[in-house]
């Protein structure tokens, strides 16, 4: 077999690879220049941290108003309304906790 056929089959094939093989390594030294992995699990940790925080700020703010409304109009489903608010935030504040612990 000639080396112009050997080339012509697998091309695409060699490209591909090549290709594959050149993210990787660029993906291994982007971490590398970045300060490390744990500077990259620090920031993660910071941006998963504030996102639950405002999560849990904005499920507790909307459904307490929505609660206290139902209340004050006499909605015979405001007690449940509030249990399940009260379940909510707990599920939000046990993810934070999950997130402080493991990360």
């Amino acid at each position: 077999m000639k080396i112009q056929n050997l080339f012509k089959k697998s091309s695409k094939k060699t490209i591909l690879t090549a290709a594959f093989i050149t993210a990787n390594f660029y993906g291994l030294f982007a971490q590398a220049a970045g300060g490390g992995i744990d500077a990259k699990i620090d920031t993660w940790k910071t941006s998963v941290d504030s996102a639950l925080d405002a999560a849990i700020a904005l499920f507790a703010v909307v459904g307490g108003f929505l609660v206290f409304f139902q209340y004050m109009q006499g909605n015979e489903q405001a007690q449940k309304n509030l249990i399940r608010l009260v379940i909510g935030v707990g599920v939000f504040a046990i993810a934070k906790l999950l997130v402080g612990v493991l990360i």
